[in-house]
């Protein structure tokens, strides 16, 4: 439930959002959010947010004499970076290898981070965070709206290659959540219709069916917490996916591909292929062709070294474009065990904080989190930094419990919902 200390300002303007009273630490609790931002404006923004962020927090923790760190996911997280270091020291090109570990020993050191970080912040209100992540989410709208109005002009115009959607198909639900949080009502409504209409319509021409199938999740589940009436929600779900179904019959690539299948001759793993941007064949090969040591694996980094990734000649990737393939391939079995048992243990540490919390508060998280869990079965590494930093992120925030109501207020199990 949302007390009513949490449940306060709902209509304030973005000054208020942002000018609290302890403006610096929220500012830093919410980092991630804004450094997945930066990434999608470019990677070495990316990198340079991160690391300043990185070393803000680590240098304020010390000054607070932090100590305090969950004990299970910081014993497994130890361990999955000992067991990458030693698949990297073991590899056919260990210096590739440490790079790519360093980094995400890096994304992956946020998690314990924001779980500490959170603590010491008074009277935390996570309504109020997930407004603030929100409003992260405009600004990744509009920069990547902007960028695909001014690119578009140019001959030479890939959309697939030259601007990212995931960002802003992610931290819609936020974006949802902060505009009904602070326009109730029928403008609140059809300021949510507007703004989803326009970012499906550009996640469509931009011709990433991964992306649109990542808001599509997001906002089927994200129904579910904010549609309490069994046939209005049947309703929303199947308007929904026949939005979702035409978008991407008429307008993605995808449905030329489905268009032309009748009169093709190939067969369906032929077809399964084209749909997928030949991500089938890339995960029967690295099945068929594991890693020398499947329980080692091929180093971090080093699978794009091994022939799974070769589509044709001409077409080499990087990586097995599935987070589970990925990972075993790289760090191996043990590996992949360390890494599920990584965030069953986040998972495990929120079940305390997160069933005070209003439904609309969960479910905002739990639509990211699917949403982002497509985009990684679909297209993203492990070591990503929406896998690696923002799931972890969220993780930690909702593994606080909400602060007691102040003394003489309502109480903590009376709730507050949103408008």
């Amino acid at each position: 439930m949302i007390t009513a200390e949490n449940g306060t300002n709902d209509r304030a303007g973005m000054k208020a959002l942002f000018v609290g009273p302890n403006p610096w630490l929220d500012g830093l609790l919410v980092a991630p959010a804004i450094v997945v931002f930066f990434f999608q404006v470019g990677r070495g923004l990316g990198n340079t947010g991160y690391v300043l962020y990185w070393i803000a927090a680590v240098v304020l923790l010390l000054r607070f004499r932090s100590r305090g760190y969950p004990v299970a996911a910081t014993l497994l997280f130890l361990i999955l970076l000992l067991w990458g270091g030693v698949s990297a020291a073991l590899s056919v090109d260990p210096h590739s290898a440490y790079g790519a570990w360093a980094k995400y020993a890096l994304l992956g050191s946020g998690y314990l981070l924001t779980w500490r970080l959170v603590r010491h912040v008074p009277h935390f209100s996570l309504p109020r965070t997930l407004a603030m992540i929100g409003a992260v989410g405009v600004l990744s709208f509009a920069f990547f709206a902007a960028r695909y109005i001014f690119l578009s002009g140019s001959a030479d115009f890939r959309p697939e290659i030259d601007i990212q959607g995931l960002v802003p198909a992610y931290l819609s639900p936020f974006v949802v959540y902060w505009i009904l949080r602070s326009h109730p009502g029928k403008a609140g409504v059809s300021l949510v219709l507007a703004y989803l209409a326009g970012l499906s319509l550009l996640l469509v021409f931009s011709n990433s069916l991964t992306e649109v199938l990542v808001l599509a999740t997001a906002l089927f589940v994200l129904a579910f917490a904010f549609i309490g009436n069994a046939r209005a929600l049947l309703s929303v779900l199947a308007g929904l996916a026949l939005f979702f179904v035409t978008l991407i019959v008429f307008f993605d690539s995808a449905g030329a591909v489905l268009h032309q299948a009748p009169n093709r001759h190939a067969g369906w793993v032929s077809l399964l292929d084209e749909l997928s941007s030949f991500r089938t064949r890339l995960w029967y090969q690295a099945l068929t062709l594991p890693p020398p040591n499947a329980w080692l694996g091929v180093g971090p980094g080093n699978v794009d070294l091994y022939p799974p990734v070769v589509i044709s000649e001409t077409h080499v990737v990087r990586h097995l474009h599935n987070l589970l393939l990925d990972c075993w391939y790289e760090i191996g079995f043990v590996g992949l065990a360390a890494y599920l048992a990584f965030y069953a243990v986040q998972i495990r540490a929120m079940k305390h904080g997160i069933r005070d919390y209003h439904p609309r508060e969960r479910g905002v998280m739990y639509a990211a989190v699917a949403g982002i869990l497509v985009a990684a079965m679909l297209d993203q590494s492990y070591r990503s930094q929406h896998v690696a930093l923002f799931v972890p992120f969220l993780f930690a925030l909702y593994s606080r419990e909400p602060a007691p109501a102040p003394e003489g207020s309502a109480s903590r199990k009376t709730p507050v919902r949103p408008a």
